[in-house]
């Protein structure tokens, strides 16, 4: 066996073995496609609209989530791409209040339940939209919203994070941008 042949021989035999213990792990036909509870969310998150330009929805888009108080976060009208978020009070005075009090008695008793510190304080609502030229009709755009919601605590700490999946929700954001593109439309 010459030098050449002696130094290609363990290359060969790793280059066999690595190729033959691959060939057992198949990815399923299936492991990219989209389970039909994701596309239904999908559904409820995306809406169609004939209009000019992209630029149009997301003028349309801004107007209407500054009325539902939305502060819009980032913006890039060349990729279509809008975030926006709004703060809300997560309980109610009479919660607070009960907490203050359950503090107050731990303390009389000599011990201490935080009670008041480590509350649900606020709601942190985020959305992103993305638009994108329809596939299927000149002219059209797809929109898509996804809205997720943090439940903050009075330390500054998330204690809940979720998806929302409410259609209702959706529908009401999307009547609003509709609202608002029928305006523009007719002001023009």
């Amino acid at each position: 066996m010459n030098t050449v042949s002696a130094r290609l021989l363990p290359v060969a035999i790793f280059a066999l073995l690595a190729s033959s213990g691959c060939a057992t792990n198949k990815i399923p036909d299936d492991a990219l496609r989209l389970t039909e509870s994701s596309l239904e969310v999908r559904a409820i998150q995306t809406r169609r609209f004939a209009v000019k330009s992209h630029v149009d929805i997301m003028n349309a888009t801004i107007s209407a989530l500054q009325d539902m108080e939305y502060n819009i976060d980032a913006l890039d009208k060349s990729l279509g791409v809008i975030t926006a978020s709004k703060v809300s009070d997560a309980d109610s005075p009479s919660d607070k209040t009960g907490r203050i009090m359950l503090d107050l008695l731990c303390g009389v008793g000599g011990t201490s339940c935080n009670s008041y510190a480590t509350r649900d304080d606020k709601y942190a609502v985020s959305m992103t939209m993305v638009v994108l030229p329809s596939l299927e009709a000149k002219g059209e755009y797809m929109t898509r919203i996804t809205l997720q919601r943090a439940l903050i605590s009075k330390a500054g700490t998330i204690t809940n994070l979720q998806r929302i999946d409410d259609a209702g929700t959706y529908s009401e954001i999307f009547a609003r941008l509709s609202k608002s593109l029928f305006l523009k439309e007719n002001l023009e």
